[in-house]
């Protein structure tokens, strides 16, 4: 139901990146995997980091998240490393990267690796 009523508001407010994120998480969790993706990008374009730090960064988070959920992990991985680049702690964390059941299909990457133990040495 989320999905058909966030098409609905995104047919009608289609520059509100808001509801392309969120579109696109309902369709990841839906496996939706092609469209998931297509909506996460589409809000990060719509809001990037240099037009607002702060819901751009949101939107880079939020697609992360739906990457890591359509198995786009290098992506994903891209995503995550500029997160971590930034001043975007309350976002993601070298903790939360280490316990959150959404990064497990990361956790044997040496990329992931690698960004958890660069984040460890800083």
């Amino acid at each position: 139901s989320a999905r058909t009523r966030l098409e609905a508001e995104v047919a009608t407010t289609p520059e509100d990146a808001r509801l392309h994120s969120s579109l696109g998480l309902a369709y990841a969790g839906l496996e939706r995997r092609d469209e998931a993706v297509r909506e996460g990008r589409r809000a990060l374009e719509l809001m990037p980091v240099s037009r607002d730090a702060l819901q751009g960064t949101t939107h880079r988070f939020q697609l992360a998240q739906i990457l890591i959920r359509a198995r786009e992990y290098e992506e994903a991985l891209d995503q995550l490393e500029y997160l971590m680049s930034i001043p975007a702690r309350s976002w993601v964390s070298t903790a939360m990267l280490r316990v959150d059941p959404l990064y497990d299909p990361l956790r044997e990457l040496p990329r992931f690796q690698r960004l958890l133990a660069a984040q460890l040495s800083r």
